[in-house]
């Protein structure tokens, strides 16, 4: 039978991987609109409009993974730069059980993780409809040429 941290670790597994996936994307849409960008003669570039909405997504989750991350980080060594004040004290050892974490400590890391993956999922949801109506125009165009 499965412990309670089997089913914490399976978990852990899982959503890591949600996380390198979702950056992957975010960066994979970013290497999609660019490919899209219109050099002008007089230097620069631009992007088409419908473009902008799916970049700004994707720049906005790869800012909530970032922040994902760095909050956990900041957190956990708080909580146990805590803990080994209390070990240095004597309150507890190094095998000691440690009481459980505020849940409302850990709500935060999770906000940012559905929202990074919920934003990467509107970007595509746009790229798609950007892509969808490309196509269309463009098969529409060279059937009535033709």
């Amino acid at each position: 039978m499965p412990t309670l941290q089997t089913y914490r670790d399976y978990h852990s597994d899982a959503t890591k991987k949600v996380s390198e996936n979702t950056r992957t994307l975010a960066l994979s849409a970013i290497a999609i609109v660019w490919l899209y960008k219109v050099t002008k003669p007089e230097g620069g570039f631009t992007l088409p409009e419908e473009l902008i909405t799916p970049l700004l997504l994707v720049f906005f989750a790869l800012a909530a993974d970032f922040s994902q991350y760095l909050y956990g980080s900041i957190a956990w060594h708080i909580i146990f730069r805590l803990e080994e004040v209390k070990l240095h004290k004597g309150l507890i050892t190094e095998d000691s059980n440690l009481e459980g974490v505020e849940p409302w400590i850990l709500y935060i890391p999770y906000i940012l993780f559905y929202g990074k993956t919920v934003l990467v999922g509107f970007a595509y949801y746009y790229l798609l409809t950007y892509f969808l109506n490309v196509t269309t125009i463009r098969a529409v165009t060279e059937v009535t040429t033709n």
